[in-house]
C-alpha cells in the first residue's frame, strides 16, 4: 500500500513503527484507505474492523494492520491486534479485508495492542502465534531486537495483500498496426468543350434578267387592199402578252468541313509511397527490493 509524505515530517520522531493516523503521511492517490473496512475470514464470519495502518517509518512499508475486534460474531468485547499485512487480501469491491481461516483462528491468541508499545518481543510473539509456535516459545524465539531480515518473512509481503483486487477495469493497451492499401478513383483533369452556332454573312450574286414590252406603233399608208387585209378585216381581239423574268433565290446546305471528338486511353504506372505505423509494447519486470506495501515520499 502506497503512502505519500505530507510537508511537516518529523524526522526527530525515534519510533520506526506508527500508526498512520496522526503521523505526517497519508495514503497515496489511487489507494484504498481501508481503514473502517470490515475484516472476514474465508467463509465470511465478521472478525472485526481495520481500525488503524501501522507503517515502517525507516523503510515506508506498511507492517500491520490493526484490527478492532469488538463486537465480532465470535468474542465479543476483545479489544485490538495486530495482523501482518501480508496474510489478509484486499476485497476492494466489497470494502472488505479477508484473513484466511488458518490464521483467523489464532487471532484471538494474539497480544492485545496498545498504541506506542510496539517491541521486538510483541512482534517475535506475533509471528510464533499465527505460524503455530504459540506464546509459550522462549528462548531465541522471543528476542529484543529484530534479527537481520526480519520484515522480509512473508509475512510482510503484499503480494496476498492485493491479490484480490479488483480488475474488472483493467488497463488495456491496444496494438495498432497500420496496413497500406493502395486503389485507384477517377478524377476530372481536363476536356475539350465544342459549341456550335449559327453565324449569317452576306453575300452578293450577279444575274442578267430578260424584260419584255409591248409598243404600239401607227403609220399612216395609202395602198389597196389586198387579200390579206380581208382577212383580218372583222370583228375581233388580239393580245401581246409582256413577260420579265425575275430572281429566284433557293440555300442548299452543303457539309464541309466535320470536327470529331474522341478520347483516348492510356495506362501509367506510378509508385505510391507512404509510411505504415504499429504498436510495439515492451514489458518488463518491475523487481522490488525488500517484500511489502511502498510508502512514496
Amino acid at each position: 500500500m502506497n503512502l505519500t509524505m505530507a510537508l511537516n515530517e518529523n524526522d526527530d520522531n525515534d519510533n520506526r513503527l506508527q500508526e498512520l493516523g496522526g503521523s505526517d503521511f497519508e495514503i497515496a492517490d489511487g489507494q484504498p484507505d481501508i481503514k473502517g473496512w470490515e475484516v472476514k475470514d474465508s467463509a465470511g464470519t465478521d472478525l472485526g474492523e481495520v481500525d488503524e495502518l501501522i507503517f515502517d517509518v525507516t523503510s515506508r512499508k506498511v507492517r500491520y494492520l490493526v484490527v478492532d475486534l469488538d463486537e465480532n460474531e465470535l468474542k465479543p468485547d476483545s479489544g485490538k491486534v495486530l495482523v501482518p499485512i501480508g496474510l489478509v487480501t484486499l476485497q476492494e469491491n466489497d470494502h472488505e479485508v479477508i484473513l484466511p481461516s488458518f490464521e483467523a483462528k489464532h487471532l484471538y491468541a494474539l497480544p492485545e495492542y496498545e498504541k506506542g508499545k510496539i517491541t521486538p518481543v510483541m512482534e517475535s510473539e506475533i509471528r510464533n502465534t499465527l505460524t503455530g509456535l504459540g506464546i509459550a516459545a522462549t528462548g531465541s524465539a522471543l528476542y529484543d531486537r529484530h534479527p537481520e531480515g526480519f520484515y522480509d518473512h512473508q509475512h510482510f509481503d503484499d503480494t496476498q495483500f492485493y491479490a484480490g483486487r479488483n480488475d474488472a477495469n483493467p488497463v488495456n493497451i491496444p496494438i495498432i498496426e497500420e496496413e497500406l492499401h493502395v486503389g485507384k478513383t477517377e478524377v476530372e483533369t481536363g476536356g475539350i468543350a465544342v459549341t456550335s452556332k449559327i453565324i449569317e454573312t452576306p453575300v452578293h450574286e450577279s444575274i442578267t434578267l430578260r424584260e419584255e414590252q409591248v409598243h404600239v406603233t401607227r403609220e399612216a399608208v395609202d395602198r389597196p387592199a389586198t387579200l390579206d387585209d380581208f382577212e383580218t378585216f372583222k370583228e375581233g381581239k388580239t393580245e401581246l402578252i409582256e413577260t420579265r423574268e425575275v430572281p429566284v433565290v433557293n440555300k442548299i446546305a452543303t457539309v464541309v468541313e466535320e470536327v470529331s471528338i474522341r478520347k483516348e486511353v492510356g495506362e501509367r504506372k506510378e509508385v505510391i509511397k507512404d509510411t505504415v505505423r504499429k504498436t510495439e509494447v515492451d514489458i518488463e519486470d518491475i523487481d522490488h527490493d525488500k517484500p511489502g506495501a511502498d510508502l512514496n515520499p
